[in-house]
């Protein structure tokens, strides 16, 4: 009985050596895949304003080939140096991939990239004194940017000055307005007007042109009990110069009398003015905004505002429209400005104000 079993179990044994021996001779080695991954840019250098406007540009310059491996095989990334002045944009195979291919040309794999922040044209208030001098150095060196109600209230002297603002722990522009004498420069005397503007005397940075994008940043404060007129009190405007619409803003941020008090967004795409949106005024009352107000230029433009309370951050209004003709016939550019300027036809409603400015700043982004 024993001799069968001794000659089974060496079979058995002789067979399994020999399956063993003929798997070791068929593993196949699997050859990675010859491929090239690339990156590369349609720009060498970008100017950004913030970290959304950077991201986008990015994403616009930079283009990807992945040969015959698929997207989710590879990974991207984008590297910083500390300043923010310059970026190494990457593409590579995933680690779990990497034995699956073999890059032909790992040379290609990034591109670098310049970066310069673009602060744009700011206008802050420095302190007392000097006031008129500081505003006309930014917005029109040698010129005069400022249209105040000097001329018919020379008593009172400048009425624009600088006073430290415990709330913004800050100095900041202070806008005067009285009901008498005040009027509109000594030329209309229905209204009055206490203003800063960019014009024509302006550097080109500061002035709107066609197909450009330009985001327009300040802070204002109107004091407890603000009184509006029911005609107008415009607080910013922006104004087509050129043709022959020149002299009807294209938006206006107004305040007016109503039930209850408003304040309205408005437009004018010819000689006249519809509301875009208006809001109750009362939440914007005795407490300091921040607005950031972005337009591209033209016929087929885009116009975005945001107004937010400074200390808490609270979105009190926003309005955004992606086609919108901001752009008038003949024009040459459009100009901003900012003050108070209001009616005097209903003269009693009003009473004599002092409108806080801060940090203004004009930025084209393209």
């Amino acid at each position: 009985m024993k001799k069968p079993l001794n000659f089974l179990l060496i079979i058995v044994f002789v067979y399994c050596l020999c399956g063993c021996n003929k798997d070791d001779e068929t593993v196949d080695v699997v050859a990675p895949i010859s491929t090239d991954i690339s990156i590369s840019t349609s720009q060498s250098f970008i100017s950004w304003v913030d970290s959304v406007d950077l991201l986008q540009k990015l994403n616009n310059a930079l283009s990807y080939n992945y040969g015959n491996a698929n997207e989710t095989e590879t990974e991207k990334q984008q590297s910083f140096n500390v300043d923010t002045t310059q970026v190494i944009a990457t593409i590579n195979f995933k680690t779990a991939f990497q034995n699956a291919y073999s890059d032909i040309n790992p040379s290609n794999n990034s591109v670098t990239i310049q970066l310069e922040k673009n602060i744009g044209v700011e206008l802050k208030a420095d302190g007392p004194g000097g006031t008129y001098s500081l505003i006309t150095s930014v917005l029109a060196p040698g010129y005069n940017p400022i249209e105040a109600p000097d001329c018919s209230h020379n008593a009172f002297g400048e009425h624009i000055d600088e006073i430290f603002d415990n709330e913004l722990n800050a100095n900041v522009f202070r806008f005067f307005i009285h009901t008498t004498p005040d009027d509109d420069r000594c030329i209309n005397f229905d209204r009055q007007r206490n203003e800063i503007k960019s014009y024509d005397q302006s550097p080109d940075n500061l002035l709107g042109t066609e197909n450009e994008t330009v985001v327009y940043n300040w802070k204002f404060k109107l004091n407890s009990g603000f009184q509006s007129s029911p005609n107008f009190t415009h607080l910013h405007q922006l104004k087509s110069v050129g043709g022959d619409l020149s002299s009807h803003p294209m938006y206006t941020l107004t305040t007016r009398k109503s039930n209850p008090d408003r304040l309205e967004l408005r437009y004018g795409e010819t000689d006249s003015s519809i509301i875009l949106k208006q809001t109750d005024l009362a939440p914007f009352i005795a407490t300091w905004l921040e607005v950031t107000e972005t337009i591209t230029y033209g016929t087929n433009g885009t116009y975005d505002i945001e107004i937010k309370k400074v200390n808490d951050g609270t979105t009190l209004f926003t309005y955004s429209n992606n086609s919108i003709n901001n752009w008038r016939p003949n024009a040459t550019f459009v100009r901003p400005k900012w003050g108070i300027y209001r009616s005097l036809i209903n003269v009693g409603d009003l009473r004599d104000e002092e409108v806080l400015f801060a940090d203004f700043k004009i930025t084209e982004i393209e």
